[in-house]
């Protein structure tokens, strides 16, 4: 392990990265008992950050493409009917529990057919600073891995993800960005730096496999410590030599310092090889104890 700090001359006043801040904060609710805990760690933020909350209330409708006929044409008037007043019902409950928070809010519902679904929840994201949801890592989330993976592509903004059930961790103190020289990583630093500006302790890690080759360095960590410390962050920068994958030396990092937020770029490889066959992020997404910060 090499740890590499940054020089003293390079920390200047915080006052402008400190100013910085959310002020749309959109999270993803799909009428699940897990909407409470999205729209607890939402309205955590909102408050710290001034911001103004937009629920996404995803009703997916039935696919078309699995029915097919006259009886074909019958049953999915029938499904839509259902999804519709299901749908009804999840939305009455939500502006209820939205009712009662305290930032200032709006509540969106989309209805449509999946494809569709996706691409308008991609959509609404950009308009945001963030966007909030859970970790598509088990059965009773895994069948929002398309929508996950679409903001992600598509959206354009910062994705705050939350492991199932994840217990609130407010305020975030300690923050583990796992860098690599990649656009993917300047991304993620940039689009969570209102949340890094205000922890109170920043770790920067990258990770050098010696099984496969080397992974980013002392030179880029030098000059990303210096120009977060330029923004009034000061952070201990670490290479760490490991026999491991990425994504564990990442984890066990990130159990040792005890970090309350992950930040990573998403897929450094191609989009099917990353999502088909794995990698850091996958690992990430499947594993991380703690929210993760991820950006494209």
């Amino acid at each position: 392990m090499n740890v590499i700090k940054p020089s003293s001359s390079t920390v200047t006043t915080a006052q402008a990265v400190r100013g910085a801040a959310y002020r749309d904060i959109a999270v993803h609710l799909d009428g699940s008992p897990e909407d409470e805990v999205r729209l607890a760690h939402a309205e955590a933020l909102a408050e710290r950050h001034g911001a103004r909350i937009t629920g996404i209330f995803t009703n997916p409708l039935p696919d078309p493409a699995l029915f097919a006929g006259d009886f074909g044409i019958s049953a999915i008037g029938q499904l839509v009917d259902s999804a519709t007043e299901e749908g009804d019902a999840a939305e009455k409950r939500l502006r209820q529990r939205l009712a009662r928070l305290g930032p200032p809010h709006e509540l969106r519902r989309l209805d449509a057919f999946p494809g569709i679904l996706e691409r308008a929840v991609a959509t609404e994201a950009r308009w945001n600073d963030l966007f909030i949801a859970t970790c598509p890592r088990d059965d009773a989330h895994s069948h929002w891995r398309p929508l996950i993976e679409n903001v992600m592509f598509d959206g354009g903004r910062g994705l705050y993800l939350l492991p199932p059930k994840a217990a609130l961790r407010s305020p975030i103190k300690t923050v583990l960005i796992g860098w690599t020289d990649t656009r993917q990583s300047a991304r993620a630093v940039a689009e969570a730096l209102p949340l890094i500006a205000q922890a109170t302790q920043v770790h920067l890690v990258t990770v050098r496999e010696e099984a496969h080759g080397r992974m980013g360095g002392a030179e880029a960590l030098a000059d990303i410590s210096a120009h977060l410390a330029r923004h009034g962050v000061e952070a201990t920068a670490t290479i760490l030599d490991t026999q491991t994958s990425a994504s564990d030396a990442l984890l066990a990092e990130a159990r040792r310092i005890s970090a309350d937020l992950i930040v990573a770029g998403a897929y450094g490889h191609s989009r099917f090889r990353e999502w088909v066959l794995g990698g850091v992020t996958a690992d990430l997404l499947d594993s991380a104890p703690v929210p993760l910060f991820l950006a494209q």
